[in-house]
């Protein structure tokens, strides 16, 4: 079996036995084991393209018929693989992970969440039949909420699993701001092992957006998250009693006006791919014809592998300085904007909804 590259496939087992390498951690005494495991992941990784790409066309079409709805593609980070299976006190396998490919449609309304899932579980193959996992019906203790979709998409005569994570525009801020603040006080807040082992001012933080979620999940009249259930007023008061909460939105608005966004946004476009430097704090934006998703998608690929790979050090081009990318269908700018790789947009509404509730 071969990969589109030409290369032999990196089979489910193989894939497997690089991860336990890598979820060792980098030794000096196992470098060469080390790299070998990642150039192994690396491939594992490229091998969820082709089968994401499907199951984005299927995304897209479904956007397409629902008013003011955002899709993006995009491949989990190396770093992001590495870490994850690196985590202390857990279990994952690399080549059982499902979120390697991903794609996630953002809605207005949770309505448009159940008519979107139903559609895309008519339409794509799910995982062992049945993969549904609706965390807006039930909340994750630590406030997340969306529908994750779990599909197993055949290519090069194998199954990769690909997430589509459907969300309303109230989840996707709530998320992207807790991205923020961990970026912000280097805490990955999304990491259960880092929230079960939270203490003082992380434990704080958690709380304020616990609250923030259940007060999100009451506008939407959706189930709250768990231990936060109070009526608008309860909840309110927790939150102006919390003693965090002031300096979480102080650091979330510094952070909002950091990026420079470059303005390309055409009439005749609606793919955009979106590529992030941190280091600089520059967006810049590559638009696309709806009829050129193939070379979107190639262009998608290419921005990826210029990349930094955790482990090595090196880059393996320095014409960029991108370290986030992500492909977008939008219909107008301000779709557009909801879809960033970087906070500026979504956290800046999710401020605007927290002062609301503060405001006397």
């Amino acid at each position: 079996m071969t990969s589109d590259n030409g290369m032999s496939s990196i089979s489910r087992n193989r894939a497997n036995s690089a991860g336990r390498v890598l979820s060792a951690g980098f030794h000096r005494d196992t470098v060469s084991d080390y790299v070998r495991a990642l150039a192994v992941a690396q491939q594992w990784r490229s091998q969820h393209v082709n089968p994401t790409e499907q199951c984005f066309a299927k995304v897209l079409d479904c956007s397409k018929s629902i008013s003011r709805s955002v899709a993006t593609f995009r491949l989990k980070r190396m770093i992001s693989i590495v870490r994850k299976i690196q985590r202390p006190s857990t279990h994952f396998k690399l080549g059982e992970l499902d979120d390697i490919g991903g794609c996630r449609l953002i809605v207005e309304s949770n309505e448009q969440v159940r008519h979107a899932a139903s559609w895309l579980a008519s339409n794509l193959p799910l995982k062992n039949g049945s993969a549904d996992k609706d965390y807006i019906a039930r909340p994750q203790d630590s406030g997340y909420r969306s529908r994750h979709l779990l599909c197993s998409i055949a290519s090069d005569s194998a199954s990769y699993h690909v997430e589509v994570q459907i969300r309303t525009r109230l989840q996707h801020c709530w998320s992207t701001a807790v991205e923020a603040a961990g970026e912000i006080y280097g805490t990955e807040y999304k990491s259960p092992v880092v929230r079960a082992d939270a203490d003082g001012d992380d434990e704080r933080r958690l709380r304020f957006f616990k609250i923030v979620s259940s007060l999100f999940a009451l506008e939407e009249h959706a189930p709250q998250v768990p231990g936060f259930v109070g009526d608008y007023t309860t909840l309110v008061r927790q939150l102006r009693d919390l003693d965090c909460t002031r300096s979480v939105l102080g650091d979330l608005n510094a952070a909002v006006d950091s990026v420079f966004i470059a303005d390309t946004l055409e009439a005749s476009s609606e793919l955009f791919l979106l590529k992030l430097s941190r280091e600089s704090q520059y967006l810049d934006v590559e638009p696309f014809r709806a009829d050129e998703l193939e070379e979107a998608l190639r262009r998608y690929d290419a921005v990826e592998r210029h990349i930094e790979l955790p482990g090595d050090g090196t880059s393996t081009s320095d014409e960029t300085g991108y370290d986030n990318a992500v492909l977008v269908y939008a219909r107008d700018a301000e779709q557009l904007a909801i879809a960033y790789p970087n906070y500026s947009t979504n956290v800046r509404f999710f401020l605007d909804k927290v002062n609301g509730y503060l405001e006397p």
